[in-house]
């Protein structure tokens, strides 16, 4: 008749078994990390794409007076950017944007009145700079960006700080 001897070891195989497996927990874990890293990069998702596209004068000037007016809102007061066309900066109290991709910015009044007609082109004196308040709104005005030979105007709603109607005006500015 066979005995059995204890050697004090549980009955499941060792790691080094080429045959063992993973256990319950450790899968449920890997699933749960899968789970919270996909979630995690497809909420982020749309940042990760606007971090990819950094460059774009368009993007930084759009993140810019989001910025501003969240500054604005946050601090309780009256912010104002500025744009500096020779370092090519937007600049408000609480930060500042460089742009850094191929193209011109102006900061336009929100009619199209004050343009002077030079050399067959309307051009228009642009402003100096742009008020954000701390209830959430700002002056009225209008982007001018300036890339491939065509200025592409952007009215800004005074109520959101947000794009209201892009528009392309070719032979530039």
């Amino acid at each position: 008749m066979a005995r059995w001897r204890s050697t004090g070891r549980s009955p499941t195989r060792s790691r080094s078994d080429p045959a063992a497996g993973f256990t319950l927990v450790e899968i449920l874990a890997v699933l749960a990390l899968i789970g919270l890293v996909s979630a995690l990069l497809l909420g982020g998702g749309d940042a990760l794409l606007r971090s990819m596209a950094r460059d774009d004068i368009e993007t930084v000037t759009l993140e810019a007076i989001a910025n501003a007016r969240h500054s604005a809102v946050l601090t309780g007061r009256e912010l104002e950017l500025h744009y500096d066309d020779k370092t090519r900066q937007l600049d408000w109290e609480e930060g500042r944007a460089v742009l850094a991709g191929a193209g011109d910015l102006r900061l336009l009044p929100p009619e199209r009145a004050a343009a002077m007609l030079i050399g067959g082109r309307a051009v228009e004196t642009p402003l100096a700079r742009v008020r954000f308040y701390a209830d959430g709104t700002c002056d009225p005005f209008r982007l001018d960006i300036v890339r491939d030979q065509a200025d592409h105007i952007m009215t800004i709603d005074p109520w959101t700080c947000t794009v209201l109607s892009p528009e392309a005006v070719p032979g530039g500015h």
